[in-house]
C-alpha cells in the first residue's frame, strides 16, 4: 500500500479505497426474521474510527488533518467533520456530519462524522456495494446478540450469537483475494447489484410461453417473497389483495394472475424503498420519517405505505436521505 501523499491522486484514492481485512470489519444486526430453519439475522458491516485513522496514517502519514464544528441537524446536536488530505500541492477537504451518539455522546459524534467524511475519500465506500447478509442466530458464536427486534410485526427479545458472513472475493484486500478466472471476476462484480434488481423486476419479464397456471404460480411466489421480506403480519395480505382489486371478495386461492399482479405492483415500490433504506442502514423509524415528508401523511408503520408510495415517490424520498445518515459503513 502506498504511503506517499505526493503521488498521483488516482493512486492515492486507490490506496485509501483498498478493502479492509475481515478482522477489521464490525457487524451490526439490522433486523431479524423467522424462517423454517430458525431465526435469521440481517447483519450489515461497518468500520470503526480507529480503522479509518489507521488507514489515513498508513497511506498519508502526517499529510492529513481533521477539524470538528458543533452544529444542529433537525434541532439535534451534531458535529461536522472537515477531513483534509494534502494531495499534490494543496489541501483537499471533504465534509460530512453526524448527530451526537446517545451512548458515546460527543465522542460518538466525532467518530461517526469522521467516518462519514472519510467515505468521501473512498475509505470503506465499497461496503455499500456488498449484498445483504443473512446469518443464523446460534447458541454460540463470535458476536453476541441481545436486544428487541420486530419479527412478523411483533417486538421480540432475542439473545444468542452469530458468526460473521464470508465476504466476496472482491471485498478483500488484494493480498487476500483468491486468483479467479477473469470471466468469474466480471460475473462477481455484476452480481453485486443483481439481488436488488431481482427483488424489483416485473413479473412479465420471464412469463413468455407459459401457461396461465404457471404465470399465476410465478406471480404468487413473488408476492409471497415480498410479503416475507416486508414482514407483513399474518392476516394482512388478504385485505391488501382485496383493496388492490377495488374491494373484490377474493383470496389467494381464487385470485387470477392479473389480480395477484395488482397486489404485486402495490408492494413493489415499498419493497424497493425498504431495500434501499436497509442498504443505507436506516431503521424503520428513519424510513417512516422520510416517507412522511413525501407522502405528506402521518404513517404508523412501513405497512402504512401500501397504496401511498409509488416508485417515483420512493425515489424522491431516497433523495432526501443524506449520505451522512448512512450507517452501513460507519
Amino acid at each position: 500500500m502506498t504511503s506517499n501523499c505526493s503521488v498521483n491522486p488516482e493512486t492515492l484514492l486507490e490506496a485509501l479505497a483498498e478493502p479492509f481485512e475481515p478482522k477489521e470489519i464490525e457487524w451490526r444486526v439490522q433486523s431479524a426474521a423467522r424462517r423454517q430453519n430458525g431465526t435469521q439475522l440481517l447483519v450489515v458491516p461497518y468500520i470503526d474510527s480507529r480503522s479509518v485513522m489507521n488507514r489515513l496514517d498508513d497511506v498519508c502519514k502526517t499529510h492529513w488533518q481533521s477539524h470538528f464544528d458543533k452544529i444542529e441537524v433537525g434541532g439535534k446536536e451534531a458535529f461536522q467533520c472537515r477531513l483534509s488530505i494534502y494531495i499534490g500541492n494543496e489541501w483537499i477537504t471533504r465534509t460530512d456530519a453526524a448527530e451526537v451518539s446517545d451512548i458515546e455522546g460527543v465522542k460518538g459524534g466525532h467518530s461517526n462524522a469522521l467516518k462519514r467524511a472519510a467515505v468521501q475519500f473512498k475509505i470503506g465506500r465499497y461496503l455499500y456495494g456488498l449484498p445483504k447478509f443473512w446469518v443464523p442466530l446460534q447458541d454460540s458464536g463470535e458476536h453476541r446478540v441481545y436486544g428487541k427486534f420486530k419479527i412478523s410485526g411483533q417486538q421480540e427479545q432475542l439473545k444468542g450469537y452469530f458468526n460473521p458472513p464470508t465476504l466476496p472475493n472482491w471485498a478483500l484486500p488484494a493480498a487476500m483475494q483468491k486468483q479467479q478466472d477473469p470471466k468469474e471476476t466480471k460475473k462477481t462484480e455484476q452480481e453485486k447489484s443483481q439481488e436488488s434488481k431481482n427483488n424489483n423486476r416485473k413479473p412479465s419479464q420471464q412469463e413468455q410461453d407459459l401457461t396461465e397456471d404457471q404465470k399465476k404460480e410465478i406471480v404468487l411466489e413473488r408476492v409471497k417473497q415480498l410479503c416475507e421480506y416486508l414482514e407483513i403480519p399474518n392476516g394482512f395480505p388478504v385485505p391488501l389483495l382485496k383493496k388492490a382489486n377495488e374491494g373484490k371478495s377474493i383470496n389467494f386461492g381464487t385470485a387470477t394472475t392479473e389480480e395477484l399482479r395488482k397486489l404485486y405492483q402495490v408492494l413493489l415500490p415499498v419493497n424497493f424503498y425498504v431495500t434501499e433504506c436497509r442498504k443505507l442502514g436506516l431503521n424503520e423509524e428513519d424510513m417512516i420519517y422520510y416517507a412522511q415528508i413525501t407522502c405528506k401523511v402521518k404513517l404508523e408503520s412501513i405497512h402504512s405505505l401500501y397504496f401511498k408510495m409509488s416508485k417515483q415517490i420512493a425515489e424522491e424520498t431516497l433523495e432526501l436521505v443524506p449520505e451522512a445518515t448512512s450507517q452501513q459503513a460507519v
